[in-house]
């Protein structure tokens, strides 16, 4: 597949500053004051939390492998970003504050937003003050593929406020919403996630034995970028390709793809040249009026499937349920080999 060397993502689950190159430019800050709040790092490693009634000792170990301990369980939560905060909404906690960056993310799951301070603005990015005046004990922040938090990273004050938990939105979402789940009950709450566990469950048994069956089908994601170039999701760093990717659909690769690339961007003359038997068009924008769309093989194949996700960014078990039942019966009925051989 010959391709542009641009590296992009479809849309950001927050919004950077204006004229910042980076997505994690939210707030300025001053000085951290963790270890008031009783942060400790420890060692690499998920432990298992510790919580008993909200009086005693409370710890929890994040995706980075560092361990908040504090002297109580945390009972005033704050999400920083509404891929965090969905994913531990629907897993049955209610936060006091939280961000919505107007994507339909926290929508996705019905938050519903009594006695929930809102801590976003599209012009500001997280606002420090209204963050602050929510008074939260325990703050929750995306880990980036890289490593760094997508908040808190460039931002000394949020440590100031409350000690804070990474959590990585760049792995299957089995990974995630167990995690939800696991920081939810040590929390105290009730998960109410359950049902739907059982049926992301019987969903992905239902993707792996169409994938059995076809298993030459080649499937590529892919979403629009601007009006000359369309972009192929890399299977290395997105939850839902990496969850269809564990469940052993083939995927197209991004060229030389790290696992901190979103995606390869691909030059219209070139779309036709995409080795997929199937797309799957991966943002909620309508399908492309581009002429050269229709020479695409495996749309002239009528293989493409724009699925009605509530929301690619929600990793909830009820929202890519809907995710793996869509895929399970396209790729039972789709025809392999209607794509271009890879090259390279």
């Amino acid at each position: 597949m010959t391709s542009s060397t641009t590296l992009l993502r479809p849309s950001d689950s927050v919004a950077p500053v204006p004229g910042r190159p980076s997505r994690r430019g939210l707030l300025a800050g001053g000085g951290a004051l963790a270890a008031a709040f009783g942060l400790a790092a420890c060692g690499p490693g998920r432990g298992r939390p510790s919580a008993g009634a909200s009086g005693s000792a409370w710890s929890f170990t994040d995706d980075r492998g560092h361990t908040v301990k504090l002297a109580r369980r945390p009972r005033r939560i704050a999400v920083l970003t509404d891929t965090v905060g969905a994913a531990l909404w629907a897993a049955g906690l209610r936060p006091v504050a939280a961000t919505d960056s107007g994507q339909g993310i926290v929508t996705a799951v019905g938050m519903e937003w009594d006695g929930v301070t809102k801590i976003y603005s599209a012009d500001k990015g997280v606002k420090l003050e209204a963050l602050a005046q929510a008074r939260p004990d325990l703050l929750i922040d995306t880990l980036q593929p890289d490593g760094t938090l997508q908040v808190s990273s460039d931002l000394s004050a949020i440590a100031g406020i409350a000690p804070v938990i990474g959590l990585s939105m760049y792995r299957p979402i089995e990974e995630i919403a167990a995690t939800a789940d696991r920081l939810t009950r040590s929390l105290g709450a009730d998960l109410t996630d359950t049902e739907a566990k059982a049926g992301y469950r019987k969903a992905s048994d239902a993707l792996r034995s169409a994938v059995a069956a076809n298993p030459d089908l080649r499937v590529g994601f892919v979403f629009d970028i601007d009006k000359n170039t369309i972009g192929v999701m890399n299977p290395r760093t997105w939850a839902v390709l990496r969850t269809v990717d564990a469940l052993g659909l083939p995927l197209v690769k991004v060229p030389e793809g790290a696992d901190n690339t979103y995606s390869q961007a691909v030059s219209w003359e070139n779309v036709p040249s995409v080795a997929a038997d199937l797309l799957v068009w991966s943002v909620s924008s309508p399908l492309p009026v581009n002429p050269l769309w229709k020479r695409v093989p495996a749309v002239r194949a009528g293989q493409v499937w724009q699925p009605e996700l509530a929301s690619w960014y929600a990793y909830s078990w009820a929202n890519f349920s809907v995710l793996l039942d869509g895929l399970a019966t396209r790729v039972r009925s789709a025809k392999p080999g209607v794509g271009p051989r890879a090259t390279g």
